[in-house]
C-alpha cells in the first residue's frame, strides 16, 4: 500500500488518481494548510508504481528539493514531496518488509573484528553523511539524524535487514556518537558497533548493504609540552680533540701486492681547525648545482582539451579545472596533475587519457573507486559522450572539447611501413667525427753519455790480433 507520512499522521493513497491539497481545493488527502496553487495529482498505477504531477500550471510542487515540472514525476519509497510548506515523505509498505534475523553463524563472521586505522577526532559541527553508492551528501542537524527503512528516518535505505529505525547520529560534547537502535547491527569501518561510538572523520558507516562516509569539521589537536632545552656544551668540551678510535683492519686482497714501507716516515698532518660536526653520509663537498630544465609554456597559453566541473554541493561547486595534456594523473597527492584534496581519493587514484578512439579513464586501484554514470569502473573504459565522473565522493562532469591533441603529448603506434616512410623521409645526420685517438706515449730518450761504451784497450787488442794473422798469412803464401 503507498501512503504519505506527514509527522505522525499517515494518509492511505487509493487505486487511480487523487488530489492532494489543502482544504477548499477539492482534495482528497487534505492538508492542514497552505495556499491554493500548492496541489498536485497523485495517481496509483495497476502495477501500483505511483506517479505524481502537477494540478494545474501554477502548482508550486517539490520532489526531493528539486520543482516538479509539467511532466509526471514517479514516487519512490523515501521521497520527499513538499506541498504548502509541509514535508510529506512517500512510503511503500512493499518496501517496508520486516526486519529479518541473522543466523549465529552469520553473525559471528559479520562481526570478526578487523584493525582499522583510526581516524582524525572531529568537533560537534559541519557534520555530513556522503552515500558511497550516488554520492549524496546529507548534513546532521544539531538534533540529529536517523538511517532507516522508516520513510520518517532522514535517510531511508529499503532493505529487509534494516529497521524502521536503525541507527542514529547526533552532536554531542565532543564531537559525533552513533547509536545502534537496530536488531542486525551498524558496522563502522567493518567492524560492529557494541552500542554507541564516537565516529571520526573518514569513518565508513554500513547499514545494510549501503555504506556511507562521515565527515565533521576535524578538531585541532592539545598544545604539545614544550621540550626542555638543552644546554649548550662549554667551549672546554672542544679544547682537547676526543680519543679517535682504533682503526678497523681491513682484509689485505689475495692479488693485491704488499705495499712496500715507506723509507721515510710521513711528516704528521698539521690538525684541522675546529668546524661544526658533519652528520653521517653527509658529503663534504656539495654536489654541482644541477643545470635547472628549460620552463614550459603556461598552462593557460595550451588550448584545454576538456574541462572537469565540480557537482558536489559546497564552496567547490560549479568550480571548472581545464584539462590540458592527454594523460593526467589525478589524485590527492601532490604529485598528480589534478589535485583533490579529499580523504576518500587516494593518494594516485586515477588517469584520464586521450586516445585515438576517444578518451579514457583508468582506476588506479583506487581504494573508493572511480565511477562513470554511477556504475563503477574496473580498470579502464571509454568515456561516451560527457558523462559524469566520481572518484570517491568527489562528483564532477566531464567535457570534452574540440581542441587538438599535442602529438607531442601522446602516444601513437606506428605500422612497419610507416616507419620505413619516416626514416626514408627524414634527413640523415652526417656521421660523428670519431674521437681523437691518443698517441701512445713515445720511448724515453737515454742520453749517450749515459750508455755503457767499450774500453779502448780491447780496440786495440783487436787490431793487433788482425794485423798479425793478415801477415801470417801473407807469408805462408809467398
Amino acid at each position: 500500500m503507498a501512503y504519505f507520512q506527514l509527522g505522525d499522521r499517515q494518509f492511505a493513497l487509493k487505486a487511480g488518481s487523487q488530489r492532494v491539497g489543502p482544504a477548499g481545493t477539492g482534495a482528497d488527502v487534505v492538508l492542514p494548510s497552505g495556499p491554493p496553487n500548492a496541489t498536485a495529482v497523485v495517481t496509483v498505477n495497476a502495477d501500483q508504481s505511483v506517479v505524481i504531477m502537477k494540478a494545474a500550471a501554477d502548482s508550486e510542487v517539490m520532489v526531493n528539493k528539486v520543482p516538479l515540472g509539467a511532466e509526471p514525476s514517479p514516487l519512490m519509497h523515501g521521497d520527499h514531496v513538499e506541498l504548502g510548506g509541509h514535508d510529506l515523505r512517500f512510503g511503500d509498505t512493499k518496501q517496508q518488509g520486516s526486519t529479518q534475523m541473522l543466523s549465529a553463524d552469520q553473525l559471528a563472521q559479520a562481526i570478526k573484528a578487523r584493525a582499522s586505522t583510526p581516524g582524525k577526532p572531529t568537533t560537534a559541527t559541519g557534520g555530513r553523511l556522503v552515500s558511497q553508492l550516488d554520492g549524496r551528501e546529507y548534513e546532521v542537524p544539531n538534533r540529529g539524524l536517523v538511517i532507516g527503512r522508516d520513510p520518517s528516518a532522514e535517510i531511508v535505505v529499503a532493505a529487509n535487514e534494516v529497521s524502521r529505525r536503525h541507527v542514529q547520529i547526533a552532536p554531542a560534547g565532543q564531537g559525533y556518537v552513533l547509536t545502534d537502535l537496530s536488531t542486525n547491527g551498524v558496522w563502522v569501518n567493518g567492524e560492529r558497533v557494541a552500542k554507541e561510538q564516537t565516529l571520526a572523520r573518514g569513518d565508513v558507516v554500513r547499514v545494510g548493504n549501503e555504506e556511507f562516509r562521515f565527515y565533521a569539521d576535524v578538531a585541532k589537536p592539545a598544545p604539545a609540552a614544550a621540550s626542555p632545552v638543552a644546554t649548550p656544551p662549554s667551549p672546554a668540551a672542544f679544547a682537547a680533540p676526543p680519543t679517535p678510535l682504533p682503526p678497523t683492519r681491513l682484509p689485505e686482497p689475495v692479488t693485491a701486492a704488499p705495499a712496500s714501507p715507506p723509507l721515510v716516515p710521513p711528516a704528521p698532518a698539521a690538525p684541522a681547525p675546529l668546524a661544526a660536526p658533519v652528520a653521517a653520509g653527509t658529503p663534504v663537498i656539495p654536489p654541482p648545482p644541477s643545470t635547472p630544465a628549460p620552463p614550459s609554456a603556461p598552462a593557460s597559453s595550451r588550448p584545454a582539451l576538456a574541462t572537469l566541473e565540480v557537482l558536489n554541493e559546497g564552496p567547490d561547486k560549479g568550480r571548472r579545472v581545464d584539462v590540458h595534456s592527454a594523460l593526467t594523473n589525478i589524485g590527492r597527492g601532490p604529485h598528480n596533475d589534478l589535485v583533490i584534496s579529499n580523504e576518500s581519493v587516494s593518494d594516485s587514484h586515477a588517469k584520464l587519457q586521450k586516445r585515438e578512439n576517444g578518451w579514457y579513464i583508468v582506476d588506479v586501484n583506487s581504494t573508493n573507486g572511480v565511477y562513470v554514470g554511477g556504475h563503477r569502473v574496473y580498470g579502464e573504459q571509454l568515456l561516451a559522450g560527457a558523462p559524469d565522473l566520481r572518484f570517491g565522493d568527489v562528483k564532477v562532469a566531464f567535457r570534452p572539447s574540440a581542441a587538438p591533441v599535442d602529438s607531442g603529448k601522446s602516444t601513437r603506434a606506428i605500422s612497419l611501413d610507416e616507419l620505413k616512410k619516416a626514416t626514408a623521409a627524414k634527413p640523415q645526420a652526417p656521421p660523428a667525427r670519431p674521437a681523437p685517438v691518443a698517441a701512445p706515449p713515445e720511448p724515453e730518450l737515454v742520453p749517450l753519455a749515459a750508455k755503457k761504451s767499450t774500453p779502448a784497450w780491447f780496440w786495440g787488442v783487436l787490431i793487433l790480433i788482425g794485423a798479425a794473422v793478415i801477415g801470417y798469412l801473407t807469408l805462408k803464401g809467398g
